[in-house]
């Protein structure tokens, strides 16, 4: 059982080609987070998304999208939102033509849309799938999804139905569910791995609501001790947990530059291109428009320049996605005395 460790400041060093692009040339991009749609049937009061302008990509779209995804040696495709995935009309398609050009796939969902067609598919063609639940109970689904009970409950039922596919099928995907964790949420930790297990899935994921800096840790060893077998696993983004308490006391990054956006960028469902998941939709972040430039372009362009130099680190959320690997690129470029001398 494969599951993700989220130790990015490590599996960036794997990529010593687009390492040296990054220094000598422009075919860095190794992850790329697709919207298909800005559509989604929640009501999460908390919402990074961008349902607002139900923005959605066109079958045409999503090919141009493919085609210069593969003229980037892009590696790696994570379907979220934006909205929910699931809810576009292309979704089916999209992993089709995704997996033709040679993408390692990976899906984020609030699962509730699933039928057995669905699960088929995705247990076929994904690396990971991973169902965000954020709660242990139906009250605590209601406080984060805005949805009532029946929804909760049908969404246990989704995770254990797709758990049997994967099973059934003897997929290799790795599949999980995912919980956001807060001051607010903490409560519901406990039984929301019991849920996750009972049902099935192969692991939980803890990661903390963007910017909330509430340290997990010593009940995140509680559960692993208490629940964890050689079936199921609990994981989290250890890397951001282990930061905050420094961040908070020293109040630095360790870098002023956001170097992580060569490597990891967001083609949202308006078919534009933007330097950071965090910030669809910013202007200040904005790298290009689909429509206008491919991707490659964008990539050797003016403007992904102005905004690498112009974005202010030190504003941006604490430990946001590509803050471990900013810590370890930085190195990279840093200045060392006789560094011949090993």
């Amino acid at each position: 059982m494969k599951i993700n460790n989220f130790n990015s400041s490590e599996k960036i060093l794997r990529y010593h080609d687009k390492i040296d692009y990054f220094f000598n040339a422009h075919k860095t991009l190794i992850v790329t987070e697709l919207d298909l749609t800005n559509k989604c049937n929640h009501r999460c009061p908390g919402c990074c998304g961008h349902n607002e302008n139900n923005a959605e990509l066109t079958k045409e779209q999503v090919e141009s999208v493919v085609e210069n995804l593969r003229a980037m040696d892009n590696k790696g495709v994570i379907l979220s939102g934006g909205g929910e995935p699931t809810c576009s009309p292309h979704f089916k398609y999209a992993i089709k033509l995704l997996k033709q050009a040679g993408q390692n796939l990976g899906l984020n969902s609030h699962g509730m849309n699933l039928k057995e067609e669905l699960n088929e598919i995705i247990a076929e063609n994904m690396e990971y799938f991973r169902i965000s639940l954020d709660a242990g109970s139906a009250a605590m689904y209601e406080k984060i999804h805005g949805m009532k009970s029946k929804h909760f409950e049908k969404t246990l039922q989704n995770i254990e139905n797709f758990a049997k596919t994967k099973q059934r099928l003897n997929s290799k995907t790795s599949f999980g569910v995912g919980f956001l964790t807060s001051s607010v949420t903490e409560g519901d930790m406990e039984s929301f791995v019991k849920i996750v297990k009972d049902r099935g899935a192969d692991f939980a994921q803890f990661r903390p609501f963007t910017g909330d800096t509430l340290d997990i840790i010593p009940r995140l060893e509680e559960l692993r001790q208490k629940y964890e077998d050689e079936n199921f696993k609990i994981v989290a983004s250890y890397q951001k947990y282990k930061e905050m308490s420094g961040l908070l006391i020293n109040e630095s990054r360790g870098y002023d530059k956001c170097h992580g956006m060569f490597f990891s960028t967001v083609i949202s469902a308006d078919f534009k291109v933007w330097a950071c998941l965090h910030y669809r939709q910013s202007e200040k972040h904005f790298l290009g428009d689909l429509r206008e430039k491919s991707l490659e372009s964008i990539w050797k362009g003016s403007r992904i320049k102005e905004v690498y130099n112009s974005i202010n680190c030190a504003e941006c959320p604490v430990l946001c996605r590509n803050d471990s690997f900013n810590r370890t690129l930085n190195t990279l470029s840093l200045s060392v005395t006789n560094s011949e001398f090993l």
